[in-house]
């Protein structure tokens, strides 16, 4: 194994005597020594190393100072003893035993040459040891020819590090030249225990923004031992009503949850950058015990549809005090985030970790009690807004609310399904399509006022028609040489009479009876322009939950994922707010659509429902994917779409700008190839 490393006879040989050198010179020295590891002077290593032992000077009775040398770079010792006694000559073995050093290295793959060196008294430095590490990466024992990806955990701790003194230095300068300097009241919610409530004031403690105050929701406070011990009997004022609360804003946090050293620092950059900033929130993830982080939540922008599945913004978040309006009770953060949002769109978010929950106190921790409580709040909610439905948990998925409308109006929806009247099979079966789907939509939805228009290309054959006549459906005919489906949908727009308009393929199979109701509910809260749904493969798997840009280019999220997972935090199970969704079902107001000029013709086959959706953003309105209505869409899982040269120059010539950000997902933060909401380092926690 040596020779295949390159090492032979000669090279052991060269260390032999290279250590008897080392030897003679140590006895002209007064130095005594012993290195305890590594032992050898070869060693096979993974990543670090620690080289111990003592160095103990006879001519100035101490220890002698210790380091490594690396190349260049030069690793100091820590020293445990660095004088030892006066006793004498006789005692001088027993006082070098006590001047222990350790010095910790830290090494890439490769082969490394590492020089031990002390320092007499005469202010040189003596190699006592030469060694040669071989290091060898670290391997998956699942992808042994891969190089181990750093966990979220390690990437945390690597990010503290680069924290340094300098860089607080720059945030003190910072802090001291800002325009607007908030006091934050951090309140912290006791729920009647004593536990926890120290690593909170811990973190409060550390941080680097000084303008903030604590108070205490209850009578609880921390044991008076360890209270002392740690603040100097500092006293917790008790929050009794709201003007105890002194400062600009309020961040609520629950006892055991900690804040990062910054948290308070950005939120103040954030108020100077954004003067009306009401509501400022930040990602989180989950902290133990032993200190250790998983679960990253990052989070989406501002998304209000979202934050009717479950408060997605609870924590960390500050709002102005003056927000914290008179009902605001038995401090509820999700009543308050419902309740201030209705009064202010002037919310912020930062796409950093800045809050760590305690691991008792995640969101898998669902109560029975406080999901009453948070239906009762939503339910608040939609009287409020002028709405009206049930609200009831997730049957699968805990702390995940579903909002089953109940109209207050009955519009009427003209559906467009642009059709060529093909017959694929399905499972050894053949189905004509368009037959199938226009059969489902009268026989399976439970929405009865509704229209379909058909446009097809002047093909259909005469079951097809027979089947269109007796559903009553309009039919509109394009009899262009070369396909259009834009086109197509722009003429049975046209042709439709509803207040909403729903572009579906033809290639789709109804599961939720309650879809067209479900869609519709969207419409009755304010700002929303276009809904679609959760599109399923035949097999079961997720063809769209929701359409992000990576990299300028849209991507379905999730897409090949089991259909009945929960996703990230409900992102494949519920409502939530995206840039757009897919063609293949999508509703939205006509007269919208005609006043925007339709589809653009421009993209034949691709980019049209994606431009369509991205037109309506700029004029302020909002794209829901409701994950709750699922559809089958027959489209092959293993086909790839084939998107023309030409429609993807158009399009980037077009929304390049607008879309090299995507609000509502942080493409450096998954550090994901495929949109996939999905960290994978927390398939296990850590």
């Amino acid at each position: 194994m040596l020779k295949v490393l390159g090492f032979g006879p000669r090279l052991l040989v060269g260390l032999i005597d290279f250590n008897w050198l080392l030897i003679h010179q140590l006895k002209k020295s007064k130095l005594q020594l012993k290195v305890d590891r590594p032992s050898s002077s070869i060693r096979v290593i993974h990543n670090r190393l620690t080289v111990t032992g003592w160095v103990f000077d006879e001519a100035s009775n101490a220890a002698a100072p210790v380091r490594a040398k690396i190349g260049n770079e030069t690793v100091s010792s820590i020293i445990e003893k660095n004088v030892a006694s006066s006793d004498g000559a006789n005692q001088s073995t027993n006082n070098a035993r006590d001047c222990r050093f350790s010095i910790p290295l830290s090494l890439p793959p490769g082969i490394r040459r590492v020089s031990i060196q002390a320092q007499s008294s005469q202010k040189t430095w003596i190699t006592i040891r030469r060694l040669v590490l071989i290091v060898l990466p670290n391997f998956r024992f699942r992808n042994f020819f891969s190089f181990r990806k750093p966990t979220y955990n390690q990437s945390v701790i690597n990010e503290n590090k680069a924290l340094d003194t300098d860089i607080v230095a720059e945030i003190d300068q910072h802090i001291a030249s800002m325009i607007v300097r908030p006091t934050f009241s951090i309140i912290i919610v006791t729920q009647n225990e004593r536990k926890n409530i120290l690593q909170t004031l811990r973190s409060v403690e550390q941080q680097v923004y000084p303008h903030h105050e604590i108070l205490l929701t209850s009578d609880v406070r921390p044991e008076s031992r360890d209270y002392s011990l740690e603040y100097n009997e500092l006293h917790l004022p008790e929050l009794k009503n709201l003007e105890d609360i002194h400062g600009d804003y309020c961040l609520f946090i629950k006892a055991g949850d900690q804040l990062h050293s910054h948290a308070l620092y950005e939120f103040a950059s954030s108020v100077n950058t954004h003067a009306q900033a009401d509501i400022i929130y930040a990602d989180e993830d989950v902290v133990d015990g032993y200190g250790r982080f998983s679960n990253p939540f990052f989070k989406p922008d501002w998304s209000p549809d979202y934050l009717e599945v479950f408060n997605y913004i609870e924590f960390p978040c500050c709002y102005r005090t003056k927000l914290v309006v008179s009902g605001y009770q038995n401090y509820c953060q999700y009543d308050l985030a419902l309740r201030s949002t209705e009064v202010s769109d002037h919310i912020v978010h930062i796409p950093k970790v800045l809050g760590h929950r305690w691991k008792t106190s995640t969101l898998t921790k669902h109560k029975k009690t406080k999901g009453d409580s948070d239906r009762q709040y939503l339910q608040h909610r939609l009287s409020r807004t002028g709405r009206s439905g049930d609200i009831t948990e997730h049957t699968k998925h805990r702390g995940c609310y579903v909002i089953t409308p109940r109209l207050t109006k009955n519009p009427l929806v003209s559906i467009v399904i642009p059709t060529a009247g093909n017959i694929r099979h399905i499972k050894g079966k053949p189905v004509d399509l368009v037959s199938n789907l226009v059969t489902q939509i009268f026989e399976r939805s439970t929405y009865t006022n509704k229209e379909v228009i058909v446009v097809d290309s002047g093909t259909l054959s005469e079951s097809q028609t027979q089947v269109l006549h007796h559903h009553h459906c309009k039919r509109t005919s394009d009899s262009a040489d070369h396909v259009n489906i834009a086109r197509k949908i722009n003429l049975g727009a046209k042709k439709a009479s509803g207040e909403y308009l729903l572009i579906l393929n033809d290639d789709i199979e109804i599961l939720t009876n309650n879809w067209l109701e479900r869609m519709l509910g969207h419409f009755e809260k304010h700002g929303v322009g276009v809904v679609g749904c959760r599109l399923l493969y035949p097999k079961g798997t997720i063809q769209h939950a929701g359409i992000v840009f990576v990299q300028g280019h849209p991507e379905h999220v999730r897409r090949r994922r089991r259909g009945d997972e929960a996703g990230y935090f409900f992102s494949s199970c519920a409502p939530r707010n995206f840039m757009a969704v897919t063609g293949a079902c999508m509703m939205t107001p006509r007269q919208m659509f005609l006043d925007i000029g339709g589809y653009n013709e421009n993209f034949p086959i691709n980019y049209n429902d994606v431009a369509y959706c991205l037109s309506l953003g700029t004029k302020g309105l909002r794209t829901v994917c409701d994950n709750g209505v699922a559809l089958t869409h027959l489209e092959s899982a293993s086909r790839e779409k084939s998107i023309a040269t030409s429609e993807t120059a158009v399009f980037e010539q077009l929304w390049s700008e607008e879309v090299v950000t995507d609000p509502f997902y942080n493409n450096e933060r998954f550090n994901q190839t495929k949109p996939m909401f999905h960290f994978e380092q927390n398939v296990k926690q850590i």
